[in-house]
C-alpha cells in the first residue's frame, strides 16, 4: 500500500510539472454588499483548483495563475449569502465584482460529509447540520461539547468522573462517529473519545449527519457522522487569541496564527485548559468532573504545486493530567500524536484524485509516580485513502475509492495485548441530478475485515425540489464490527466488594442497521423549516450483559459482553430558524424518540423521549463598536437509569427528572479586532440532585473571556 502510495504521488508530481501555462491571467474585482459598503475578509476561491484568498480592508481581491478556459469562482462570507458564477479567461484579464445579499439561513454554502463531495445545503440529498465558527464565537462555547449540545437536536452530554459521554437520539456514544477533515479519531473511553483534543478555535465549521453512515464512514457510523472542518489562513497574517476565566479555577486559553503567502500557507493553534473540578456524588470515591489540565498543538501545512496539484500536511499533539480522587485509581496523563498528508489533483470542471494517509496514536498513562509512568491503553489508529470524483457526464458524477484501514490495541487495565484489527474497504456512489429539481445517490461499500470477512453496506438518497420546498428521503444498512475492547477485554470493575470483572467475548457478531428517514423543508427569504422522521433498526446490539453473570471460586462475579438485542429508534426532529429582523434571528429544534427493544417488546427507560433546543441572536453595529447578546436553552425530558450500589452491586432504578439548562453569552467588539465576553451558565441555577447522572452541572456559573481577532 505505501509503495502505492508513492507511485502515485510521484505521477501527480509529474503531472504538476506538464502543466505550465503558457501565458498567466488574472481574476479581480470587489467584495460588496447590496448598499455598495466593501466586505473585507470574504473568502473568494475557484472551484476544483487550489486558488483561494481574502478580500482586502477596501473589499479588493486578486486571483492569478489562470490559463485560458472556463471556470466557477465561489465567494462566501459569515451572515451572506454565498455566490457561484461561471467566468471565462480568454487571453486577457477578467475584473469581476460580486455584491453578497444578507441572510440568516446561507443556503449555498457548502457542505462535504453527507456525500463526500461538494454541494451546497439546499441541494444535498442527505440533511446535514451546519454549525459555523461565527456562531461558535457568538454563543462562547469553548469545548466541543458545548457547541454541539446547543445546536444539535437530540445530542446530549454528560459530565463522568472519566470525562465526557455523549448520547444521541438513543444511542451510545459507540455509534457516533467524530472525524476531523474528514479523518477518523482514535481513542475512547466508554466510547467516547477524548473531546479535549478538539481546539474550538481553529473550527471553520462543524457539519452533523444523523442516521447511519456506514457506507462511506465505514464502522461506528451507525448513528451518525461530526465532521469538524478546520480553518485555512487566506491572507497574508491573520491570528485568534483568547483567554477565558470560570468557576472551579476553570480556564480556557487559545490561540491561532495563519499566514498565506503565495502557494504556501501555515497555520498553528494552541490550546490550554484546566479546571479544578467539583462533586456532586456525595459519598462515593469518584467525583462528577475530577482536575484536569491540557495542552493541544496543532500545525496544518498546505503548497500549491501548480493551481491543479495542491500537497497538505497536518500534526497534532495532546498532553492531558487528571488527578483522580478515588484512592483505587492512579492519576493519569493522556497522550495523543495525530499526523497526516494528503495530495489532490484536479482537473476539469468537477473531477479530482485525492490520496492521503493519516495516523491517530492515543495513549493513557498510570502515573505510578510523577516520575514514572506506566502505559495502560494504547491505541494506534491508521488509514490509507485514493479518493476519485469524476464528472461522466453533465448529470453524472461518480465518487469512488479504496482505503487500508488498520487498528492496534494494547490495554493494560483490559489484560489486552497487541491485538490488531484490519480493513481493506472499496466504496462507489453515483450521483444523478435527473432533472434540475430531481437529484438521485446510490452508493455501495465492500468492506473485508480480517475477523469478518466482507460485508456490504448500500446507501440510497433522494432530492426532489418544488418551489421552496425540498423533499428527502435516505435508506442505508449500517454495518459496525465488534471492537477490540469488547472482543478481548478482561476488566476489573473499581468499586469495593466482591471482585467484578467484565470480560470480551471473541465470538461477538457484527452489528447491522437499518436506517430511513424522511423529511420535508421550506426555505423562503428569512425563514427554514424542516421536520425529519426516521427509524433505525439495529440487530446483534453488543452490550454488557449483567443480568446473566458468573460467580468464580473466592466470590468472584464475572460477566461479559453480548450480542443481546435487537433494537429499533424512532422519531422525528424538527428545525426551525428565522431571520425576525437584519440583526435578530432565532433558531429552535426539538426531537421526539422512542427506543424498543424488539425481542422483549419494552420501550427502554433510559432515554429521553423529548429534548429541544433555542437560540436567539441579536447584533447591533455602529461604528467601530459591534454588541453580540446570544441567548441559548436546552430543554430535557424526564428518563429513568439502573445504577450498581457501589457497595453492594445491587441494581436499582434512579428516576432523572425533566429539567432546563439557559446561557447567557454578551461579546462587546471594539474596531472589528478587540472583545469582551460576558456570560452566565445555568442562568436559572439547576442543580443536579442525581449527584451528576442527569446532567453532571454544578449550578450557575460566571464566565469572563478577553481576545483579540486580526
Amino acid at each position: 500500500m505505501i509503495r502505492f502510495i508513492y507511485t502515485i504521488l510521484i505521477t501527480l508530481l509529474f503531472l504538476g510539472n506538464i502543466y505550465t501555462a503558457k501565458s498567466q491571467n488574472t481574476i479581480s474585482g470587489t467584495i460588496e454588499d447590496n448598499n455598495h459598503n466593501p466586505l473585507a475578509g470574504a473568502n473568494i476561491s475557484i472551484k476544483n483548483t487550489t486558488l483561494g484568498t481574502a478580500s482586502g480592508p477596501h473589499g479588493n481581491y486578486l486571483l492569478g495563475k489562470l490559463k485560458e478556459g472556463n471556470y466557477i469562482v465561489r465567494v462566501s462570507f459569515f451572515g451572506y449569502e454565498s455566490i457561484e458564477r461561471p467566468v471565462t479567461i480568454s487571453g486577457k484579464n477578467s475584473k469581476e465584482n460580486f455584491i453578497l445579499n444578507k441572510t440568516t439561513i446561507d443556503l449555498n454554502a457548502v457542505v462535504v460529509t453527507g456525500t463526500r463531495t461538494e454541494k451546497t445545503l439546499k441541494n444535498t440529498p442527505v440533511l446535514t447540520q451546519i454549525i459555523n465558527s461565527k456562531e461558535l464565537q457568538n454563543s462562547g462555547v469553548t469545548d466541543i461539547s458545548q457547541a454541539l449540545e446547543f445546536a444539535v437536536s437530540g445530542l446530549e452530554f454528560k459530565n463522568q468522573a472519566q470525562g465526557k459521554s455523549v448520547s444521541l437520539q438513543g444511542l451510545d456514544p459507540q455509534y457516533l462517529v467524530f472525524m476531523t477533515d474528514g479523518e477518523r479519531m482514535a481513542g475512547e473511553t466508554m466510547g467516547d473519545i477524548d473531546y479535549s483534543r478538539i481546539n474550538v478555535e481553529n473550527i471553520e465549521r462543524i457539519e452533523v449527519v444523523k442516521g447511519a453512515s456506514s457506507t462511506l464512514y465505514g464502522s461506528n457510523a451507525l448513528g451518525g457522522v461530526v465532521n469538524i472542518i478546520s480553518k485555512t489562513p487566506s491572507k497574508k497574517f491573520e491570528m485568534d487569541a483568547s483567554t477565558r476565566f470560570s468557576n472551579f479555577n476553570t480556564q480556557s486559553h487559545r490561540a491561532r496564527i495563519g499566514n498565506k503567502l503565495g502557494d504556501f500557507s501555515s497555520q498553528l493553534s494552541v490550546s490550554y485548559d484546566q479546571t479544578d473540578g467539583y462533586d456532586l456524588l456525595a459519598g462515593n470515591s469518584y467525583r462528577t468532573q475530577e482536575r484536569e489540565d491540557a495542552v493541544t498543538i496543532t500545525e496544518r501545512l498546505k503548497y500549491a504545486l501548480t493551481n491543479k496539484i495542491g500537497i497538505e500536511a497536518n500534526a497534532s499533539f495532546l498532553n492531558k493530567n487528571r488527578d483522580n480522587s478515588s484512592e483505587k485509581l492512579y492519576n493519569r496523563r493522556n497522550k495523543d500524536l495525530t499526523y497526516g498528508a494528503k495530495a489532490s489533483y484536479f482537473f476539469g470542471k468537477e473531477n479530482s484524485i485525492v490520496m492521503s494517509w493519516n495516523s491517530d496514536h492515543y495513549e493513557l498513562l498510570n502515573k505510578i509516580t510523577e516520575t514514572n509512568l506506566e502505559s495502560d491503553y494504547d491505541n494506534l489508529f491508521n488509514n490509507a485513502r485514493l479518493l476519485g470524483h469524476f464528472k461522466m457526464a453533465n448529470w453524472n458524477l461518480l465518487t469512488t475509492g479504496i482505503e487500508y484501514i488498520s487498528e492496534n490495541l494494547t490495554a493494560q487495565r483490559n489484560n489486552i495485548k497487541n491485538k490488531t484489527n484490519s480493513d481493506f474497504v472499496f466504496f462507489a456512489q453515483e450521483d444523478i441530478q435527473i432533472f434540475d429539481n430531481l437529484n438521485f445517490i446510490a452508493g455501495i461499500r465492500a468492506n473485508n475485515n480480517s475477523n469478518y470477512n466482507w460485508h456490504f453496506t448500500p446507501q440510497f438518497s433522494a432530492l426532489y425540489k418544488t418551489g421552496e420546498f425540498s423533499l428527502r428521503g435516505t435508506y442505508s444498512l449500517g454495518y459496525k464490527t465488534p471492537s477490540l475492547k469488547e472482543k478481548y477485554m478482561n476488566f476489573r470493575i473499581p468499586a469495593p466488594g466482591p471482585p467484578m470483572f467484565l470480560v470480551g467475548k471473541e465470538d461477538l457478531k457484527p452489528e447491522t442497521s437499518n436506517y430511513i428517514s424522511a423529511s420535508a423543508e421550506y426555505n423562503h427569504r428569512r425563514i427554514s423549516v424542516s421536520t425529519t422522521v426516521y427509524k433505525n433498526n439495529i440487530e446483534n446490539m453488543i452490550s454488557p450483559d449483567i443480568d446473566t453473570f458468573i460467580v468464580k471460586p473466592g466470590g468472584i462475579i464475572e460477566y461479559s459482553y453480548n450480542n443481546l438485542r435487537d433494537v429499533t429508534i424512532r422519531g422525528a426532529d424538527i428545525m426551525l430558524k428565522v431571520g425576525i429582523l437584519t440583526n435578530l434571528s432565532l433558531s429552535a429544534a426539538a426531537t421526539f424518540s422512542k427506543k424498543t427493544d424488539n425481542l422483549t417488546g419494552k420501550e427502554f427507560e433510559n432515554v429521553r423521549n423529548f429534548t429541544s433546543k433555542g437560540n436567539i441572536d441579536y447584533s447591533y453595529k455602529k461604528s467601530n463598536y459591534q454588541l453580540n447578546a446570544n441567548v441559548q436553552a436546552n430543554f430535557y425530558g424526564a428518563k429513568t437509569i439502573n445504577l450498581m450500589d457501589e457497595q453492594t452491586h445491587h441494581i436499582q432504578k434512579v428516576n432523572l427528572d425533566n429539567f432546563s439548562l439557559w446561557r447567557i453569552t454578551t461579546t462587546q467588539t471594539l474596531k472589528n479586532s478587540y472583545y469582551l465576553k460576558l456570560g452566565i451558565d445555568n442562568v436559572f441555577d439547576f442543580v443536579d440532585s442525581s449527584g451528576g447522572y442527569n446532567s453532571g452541572t454544578p449550578g450557575r456559573t460566571f464566565f469572563v473571556g478577553l481576545g483579540v481577532k486580526i
